[in-house]
């Protein structure tokens, strides 16, 4: 963010060997073992973007590491509304995205990202909830190299964004999501709310359907009722 402030041009990228202060969604803890994981952050300039479509951002991210995991260790990822990506059901991969605006007008957007490649051991609260590339894949990755494949396919879907295929972008998201159709519940600030989710629509926002009719959420935290 401070980069983004100073000018520095869209396309940098901050890389992190260990976080302290490492945060999530809702300014959740992120725990990541030093020297084993991928945490870094892609500044972007995206000024072609109206405010409701930046959320778009997040779901070409997710894409991105998807086809790039795919590609570099031959895993099968699920992606969970909005921003998770998992393996074997398990949590692999966080994505954060913060806004800087002047007025109305967008400033700069910061993609950062957080995967779990090579971690063995987990803090108790997430023990179960958490999964390596490499416990998956059943070897060690080298960081490097999953991160110039993860940064070469966003770069890629970063051009489709440009060009405004919101749907190609999340057409491939929801190829990889076994969301629609499953009975969900989303907390949005503490306001439970719970029923069938119908779509994931191609601005990004999750359509569920409850006792009191459809509604469309763009923010909240998802949970699956039933397999």
């Amino acid at each position: 963010m401070e980069l983004g402030d100073e000018g520095f041009p869209e396309g940098t990228v901050v890389v992190a060997d260990e976080q302290t202060a490492g945060r999530g969604r809702f300014g959740r803890k992120w725990d990541s073992e030093p020297m084993s994981n991928l945490l870094f952050s892609v500044l972007l300039r995206p000024s072609f973007l109206e405010r409701d479509e930046i959320f778009v951002l997040t779901f070409c991210a997710a894409v991105a590491v998807a086809d790039a995991l795919e590609e570099v260790a031959r895993v099968k990822p699920e992606l969970k509304w909005p921003n998770d990506i998992l393996l074997d059901g398990k949590k692999v991969c966080g994505i954060l995205l913060e806004t800087n605006f002047e007025g109305d007008a967008l400033r700069y957007v910061v993609i950062g990202i957080g995967i779990n490649v090579n971690q063995k051991i987990y803090p108790p609260q997430i023990a179960d909830k958490a999964v390596s590339v490499a416990t998956v894949a059943g070897k060690e990755f080298d960081r490097e190299e999953v991160l110039s494949a993860i940064l070469a396919r966003l770069a890629s879907w970063y051009d489709i964004l440009r060009r405004r295929d919101f749907y190609r972008i999340m057409k491939s998201w929801r190829d990889r999501s076994r969301i629609a159709g499953r009975k969900v519940k989303i907390d949005l600030a503490g306001k439970i709310y719970e029923g069938t989710c119908e779509e994931i629509a191609d601005d990004g926002a999750i359509k569920i359907r409850t006792r009191e009719g459809t509604k469309k959420f763009t923010a909240g935290e998802i949970t699956m009722l039933e397999d």
